[in-house]
């Protein structure tokens, strides 16, 4: 709902009981993740654990925001933690793929994994700071001026169309890496079938980002900071909740409920054949086949 008090940070009446049912909610899958990573000593979801817990950070804030703190730290950090956050979602399923595509072995995929995963990360990681600091630009200041407000809003759109693009390409890619897979070995393969609910997660877990990006978008991009109105997503709380809140939700959850340190090796290099990973000269390089070619897996199927 529109029209806020006057010195309110947001441009709606706020809802405090929403903020603590996700503050809490985001606490408890938060607390899962934690317990499953440290008993299974699978220290890859970490970069999980690190976007759950902003956005524990970043509802608990909120609700310091919506008391009306004066010095507008709060809400200022309460928004950079709940806009980068699924950016850590993201990257975390770029290193669970990655680990998928190193299980399977090499001639499932048409580059080598370690590359998909290094790239990625880096793109976001330039997602992750253009976001903050549009962020920062945009709403760390009292009275903005019309310079900062155009610039915030210019570089936050871009990391997000960065991370729309990049993520939409990596998936693309898992969707090549899972249908050439299942070709050479099988969908009905003991190793491959394991990994099935990975998958599902994954695609799963990768619509809700990529929606809730887009979302976060066209709210952004739709604001008019020259008029009181200042576009419907941005001055209406339920697309907050609806688009954002309970899809990051969700795209955490479900790696509880399928948790990838239970479907992959703790360290990275087995394969589901029982080969390991060679070493490579450079992280760059294609990987050394030890698994069987290509037209020995097919000739067995056949």
């Amino acid at each position: 709902m529109s029209d806020p008090t006057n010195d309110s940070l947001f441009p709606y009446h706020a809802s405090t009981p929403a903020t603590l049912i996700f503050a809490v909610a985001f606490a408890l899958t938060l607390a899962v993740h934690i317990f499953q990573a440290a008993k299974a000593r699978a220290l890859f979801m970490l970069v999980l654990i690190i976007a759950t817990a902003l956005q524990v950070v970043g509802y608990a804030l909120r609700k310091v925001a919506i008391d009306h703190d004066p010095q507008m730290w709060s809400y200022v950090t309460s928004q950079v933690c709940i806009v980068v956050s699924p950016a850590f979602v993201a990257a975390q399923c770029y290193m669970i793929v990655g680990r998928m595509m190193s299980y399977v072995g090499p001639e499932s995929t048409f580059i080598s994994h370690t590359v998909i995963t290094k790239l990625f990360v880096i793109l976001d990681i330039v997602c992750v700071l253009t976001q903050s600091v549009g962020v920062t630009v945009l709403s760390g200041s009292d009275n903005p001026t019309k310079s900062q407000v155009t610039t915030g809003r210019a570089i936050l759109i871009g990391g997000l169309l960065v991370q729309v693009a990049s993520f939409g390409v990596f998936v693309i890619v898992a969707i090549l890496f899972d249908l050439k897979s299942r070709k050479l070995w099988g969908a009905a393969h003991s190793g491959l079938a394991r990994l099935r609910p990975l998958f599902l997660v994954f695609y799963i877990s990768s619509i809700l980002i990529i929606g809730r990006s887009v979302f976060r978008t066209i709210e952004f991009a739709t604001i008019d900071f020259d008029k009181e109105a200042q576009g419907y997503l941005f001055n209406n709380e339920w697309p907050f909740y609806v688009l954002d809140s309970i899809p990051v939700l969700i795209a955490t959850v479900v790696f509880n409920i399928v948790n990838p340190s239970a479907y992959l090796p703790r360290k990275k290099g087995l394969r589901m054949d029982g080969s390991h990973e060679l070493p490579r000269k450079h992280w760059w390089s294609r990987e050394i086949k030890t698994a069987r070619s290509e037209e020995q897996m097919l000739g067995e199927r056949a």
